[in-house]
């Protein structure tokens, strides 16, 4: 899932982008969860760092004339640095004030659905690509905490998955479709019953093995056309 939020004074906008971005994971199969706010104020009361892309009215209407779009995402960037920032706008000439605190892209009103889809299908490729999950794996002397950007890939043996990555392999009960529910949105693949691919480190494919970090692994043929489908996919930057 991909969490978004929306801040903009106009409850007839949010409610024109909410919808926007309804039609739009309708479209791409994505399950998109968008959150609404019409002020800056009540958006950052209890902010956390579970959104991975807020869209922000850049002329918001608050009690000062510091509490602007611009002025919001000053604040945002200094508790949350990797989150994704688009600024809606009626003036792109206002957009230009957006490099200062990073922003990915603007959207110029009176937002027409073919611009905001094209503009979005690219930012949530790039969330695709870079939003990662933390798994929690017990050890003997107590756990630790593996980032899913930093596995090789999963493999699942008995009733025990083996986390590889590139130094070292942490054993856990489990069982591979629980993770799989919990990653269904990040470039993993199975490429056969046993191995889930984290697609980012395969190094190429010679006839039925995959090659991941510089290990062959069994490609089946249940799974191959769908498999070398999904690293084409990858490979092209197209996440959606």
């Amino acid at each position: 899932m991909i969490k978004i939020a929306v801040v903009d004074d106009d409850s007839g906008e949010l409610k024109k982008l909410s919808d926007m971005f309804t039609r739009l994971g309708g479209e791409t199969g994505q399950e998109l969860s968008v959150e609404t706010f019409t002020d800056s104020a009540s958006f950052l009361k209890d902010y956390d760092k579970s959104y991975s892309m807020l869209c922000l009215d850049i002329e918001l209407n608050g009690e000062d004339d510091d509490d602007n779009g611009i002025e919001l995402a000053r604040k945002i960037r200094q508790v949350d640095s990797d989150v994704m920032i688009i600024f809606i706008t009626n003036l792109a000439q206002m957009a230009i004030k957006g490099y200062e605190v990073r922003a990915f892209d603007f959207i110029v009103k009176p937002v027409i659905y073919g611009d905001f889809a094209m503009k979005m299908r690219s930012a949530l490729g790039f969330c695709l690509g870079h939003r990662v999950e933390n798994f929690k794996v017990q050890t003997e002397g107590g756990f630790v905490m593996l980032s899913s950007d930093k596995l090789y890939y999963i493999e699942v043996s008995g009733h025990y998955l083996f986390y590889h990555t590139k130094n070292q392999v942490y054993k856990q009960k489990g069982a591979l479709k629980e993770i799989e529910s919990k990653i269904n949105d990040l470039p993993f693949k199975r490429c056969n019953n046993c191995y889930l691919i984290n697609l980012k480190y395969v190094d190429g494919v010679d006839k039925d093995d995959v090659i991941v970090g510089g290990e062959r692994l069994k490609i089946s043929r249940p799974k191959k056309r769908e498999f070398l489908q999904a690293i084409a996919e990858y490979m092209g930057g197209k996440m959606l």
